[in-house]
Formats: structure tokens, sequence, C-alpha cells
């Protein structure tokens, strides 16, 4: 099943995410995002990010733009292999080449992790709810996309909701660098910060070259 396709359903999913390592038997400080809360968060983020980047990949023709989401693409790969043993979703050895499998030839989609916490809303845990998109956003977002054509209109589009998800994604992951129960994860969302920055950084660059995005 491709990606992008995976994606609808996943925002609308109700299974609980399953996370098979866990020290959510310890107290979680204060203000903390507890361990499922941030698996869930991080996922359907990081799925965001890559389906938005492959539909850009597969559309630009704009040069930094497919450069950029190739590069995106690389980055959502890797960070979903690493918090594959904290989830019911592991990667997938080698998919085929095609839509959703490989790109370059180079960089091989995962499996999609199917989750939801219930109940777990970003304003629930601290995290600014003015600056997290809902499901329903993301997939609207996602749908905005597809029915745009390559072009200027949809670079800059793709630009926008690619920033905006890389903010919440340093929320996200921040948060739980800062105060996550497990150590372990506590690396791993650490550890994907300065990506995250440097990413913020080169679509905040590409935004102001594009100029003010247009209706």
């Amino acid at each position: 099943m491709h990606r992008r396709d995976f994606l609808t359903g996943l925002l609308t999913a109700t299974a609980a995410l399953a996370v098979t390592r866990t020290a959510i038997a310890q107290p979680t400080p204060a203000g903390a995002i507890p361990t499922p809360v941030y698996l869930d968060m991080a996922t359907k983020g990081g799925l965001f990010l890559e389906n938005t980047a492959r539909d850009a990949h597969d559309k630009t023709g704009n040069p930094r733009v497919k450069t950029f989401s190739r590069a995106e693409v690389v980055e959502q790969v890797n960070l979903s292999r690493k918090l594959a043993p904290y989830t019911a979703g592991a990667p997938i050895a080698g998919a085929p080449p095609g839509p959703g499998g490989v790109i370059g030839g180079l960089v091989t989609a995962p499996v999609a992790i199917a989750g939801g916490v219930a109940g777990a809303a970003a304003g629930a845990v601290g995290l600014a709810p003015g600056r997290m998109t809902s499901d329903e956003q993301k997939a609207q977002i996602l749908s905005q996309l597809a029915g745009l054509q390559p072009g200027p209109q949809y670079d800059a589009t793709f630009v926008s909701a690619s920033l905006q998800g890389h903010q919440e994604a340093l929320a996200i992951h921040g948060s739980y660098a800062e105060s996550g129960e497990d150590p372990a994860l506590r690396r791993i969302a650490r550890g994907a910060l300065p990506l995250i920055n440097l990413h913020i950084s080169q679509l905040s660059k590409m935004q102001a070259m594009m100029g003010p995005q247009r209706g």
C-alpha cells in the first residue's frame, strides 16, 4: 500500500498505539509528554512530513524543493527505524521500486505505524495547542497538495506545510528530549533535533525566496 494512501487511514484510526518498550511505570514529570503520547504524535507528524515530501518529490520542478524533499524522506525513514522498537511497526528490509517505495534508488519506506492514543490531544500535554494541527487538518493539507498542479503555487504550499510540520516536530521532540520518562527514547528525540532545526532554516529561506503565498 502506498504510504500516502495509508496516511489517510492512519489519521482516522482509533486503535491504540502498541508500545513494546516503556518506562511508563515510572512517574511522569510534571508537564512532560507521556511516552505513548509522544510516540503517537511523533509517528503521525513524521508520516505527515514524509508523505508531503514524497508528493513534492514526485511533482515539483523546483530543484531546491526536489533536493529538500528527498532529504526529508531520508530523515523520516531513519527516524521511523529508530522508533520502531517502541512501536508495533518495523522497517521494511527492502521495498520494491516505485511510488512510495524508493526515491533515487536509495530510500526505502518503512512500514507505517497504525495508531492513535485515545484522547491524546496536544493541548493536554502543554504543547501550545494553537501550533498543533489536528489529524483532520493534516489530511486536508495532504488533500490540498494532491489536488494542486506542479508549479510555484504547489511549491509554496508544500514549503509552508512542511515548515509548519517541522515547527510542530521541534516542539514534540524537544519537549520529550527535555523531560521524557524513557532515557533511551529521550536520546532518540534529542538526536532528531539538529536535522529538524536545519530543515526549519532551509524551509524558512525557501519561503522567503518564494515570497508571499498566493491563494
